[in-house]
């Protein structure tokens, strides 16, 4: 039993102790967003969703004022919206990517059904 009063406050400690280095690191999350805002803009994604990159870097003004303010409930929940229209602006460049390749296979297509009509008419 005098081993379990030595060790239990000993272990106490070290946890207490460890657990106050193995704090997350602060992550300035209006820097991380407008780290992504920085990067849909050097991947063109604004001519894709010009509309929702204007909302946006409104956003991003008021999140600064919540956080200024320290509403943390409003900071967080704009925050959040941010990211998901990040996510929106990066789908409709992807749409829009898509859209291109779709138009130059439909091209693609009927040019190749003039080519097989052409050679239809050869042979009769």
């Amino acid at each position: 039993m005098n081993i379990f009063r030595h060790i239990l406050p000993a272990c106490i400690i070290i946890i207490v102790a460890t657990h106050s280095y193995a704090k997350k690191e602060e992550v300035d999350e209006v820097q991380e967003v407008q780290k992504l805002l920085g990067k849909a803009y050097e991947l063109n994604y604004v001519d894709a969703a010009p509309v929702e990159i204007s909302f946006i870097e409104k956003k991003i003004i008021q999140a600064k004022e919540f956080k200024e303010k320290r509403k943390k409930r409003d900071f967080s929940q704009i925050i959040a919206e941010i990211k998901a229209d990040l996510k929106i602006v990066k789908k409709r460049y992807e749409i829009n990517q898509l859209q291109k390749q779709l138009s130059h296979l439909k091209q693609s297509n009927i040019e190749s059904q003039r080519i097989l009509d052409d050679l239809q008419g050869q042979l009769q």
